[in-house]
């Protein structure tokens, strides 16, 4: 953090309060990269391709489940970086440097001169940019916390009548999402188990794609969840009949969706997951949204500390234009 010290000479100003700078277009564009960034990284993250999905494909061959959050804030600190990085380095324009001399009865001539104001200006100047990009940023991932618990209300409940379908009829009635019943017997292919959590909090599901008839397209149209406790009584290839659970469409991880196409198991373009339980259905929205809510309080935390060190360089700045500061100047001149 940039500090403001070695005050100069004595000055006879008189304290006036800082106004609001007008932002300047050059700011502007960089701010506009920084929400490129973030747009461009959410939409990664929302159809699983790109650096998001090589990323998190590492984590789960070394991790063993993937970071989401985490991976959406690294990448887009990497690419805003630099952007930020200008945003803090910036130098104080002289559009800027004549605006604070109005706001301060200065004239224009005496701040160009002064070299130690322009420097606590522009200490000043990107303190706030950066404070400004802390909050904000804090702000936006809390309320993406917010959404994804609110995104659950959205979610099937599992209290309506369940009902009937037969995924080993060719052509059949397109299901309905809520509970369901899957009547007849059919063959389940490789199991894969995801794993999701938050520091000491995991869940681990499995899930199976069911083999389509023959006569179909090939494409796989139904996924079924199966509990831990299930694991010691399936294996891949057996058969399964007569489950009961909550439907969802198109709501298998995109982790998932990509190794099941590479063991060869193409989902159809509106496929199901019959999930075991509401509550696992919720789950993976409640860590992500606990996932929002920790980076939120790790960047407003951050940014009340700089909120801290800008409320400083502002006091030093108002105590330079001071009387207090011309007083304490002279009698040290006195004394000398």
């Amino acid at each position: 953090m940039t500090s403001i010290a070695n005050f100069p000479a004595a000055s006879t100003r008189a304290p006036v309060p800082a106004r609001r700078r007008r932002v300047s277009p050059r700011l502007t564009v960089l701010w506009l990269w920084v929400l490129v960034v973030v747009l461009y990284f959410a939409w990664e993250a929302a159809t699983y391709r790109g650096l998001f999905a090589i990323l998190a494909e590492w984590q789960f061959d070394r991790l063993g489940q993937d970071l989401p959050t985490f991976n959406f804030c690294l990448l887009t600190m990497a690419l805003a970086w630099p952007a930020l990085l200008i945003l803090r380095r910036r130098r104080v324009t002289d559009e800027e440097a004549a605006e604070y001399a109005r706001d301060h009865a200065v004239p224009d001539d005496e701040l160009d001169d002064d070299a130690w104001e322009r420097e606590a200006q522009l200490a000043l100047f990107s303190a706030q940019d950066y404070m400004h990009f802390l909050l904000g940023f804090g702000a936006a991932l809390g309320v993406a916390a917010l959404v994804a618990l609110l995104w659950t209300f959205t979610l099937p409940t599992g209290r309506e009548q369940p009902k009937t379908f037969t995924p080993s009829v060719v052509g059949g009635p397109v299901p309905q999402e809520g509970t369901a019943r899957m009547e007849g017997s059919v063959r389940y292919g490789r199991i894969a188990s995801f794993n999701r959590g938050i520091l000491f909090f995991n869940r681990t599901a499995l899930f199976a794609p069911i083999i389509p008839p023959k006569g179909s397209d090939g494409r796989v149209q139904y996924f079924v969840e199966f509990l831990p406790v299930e694991r010691p009584d399936i294996a891949a290839g057996d058969t399964i009949s007569h489950r009961t659970g909550i439907l969802v469409h198109a709501d298998l991880p995109g982790a998932l969706v990509r190794l099941y196409r590479y063991l060869g198991y193409h989902p159809a373009e509106h496929y199901y997951v019959l999930y075991a339980s509401a509550a696992t259905i919720r789950w993976p929205y409640y860590i992500i949204a606990a996932q929002f809510l920790l980076g939120g309080l790790l960047f407003a935390a951050t940014g009340l500390g700089q909120w801290r060190h800008v409320r400083k360089l502002r006091d030093d700045l108002d105590y330079y234009h001071s009387s207090e500061w011309e007083e304490s100047a002279e009698n040290s001149s006195l004394s000398r």
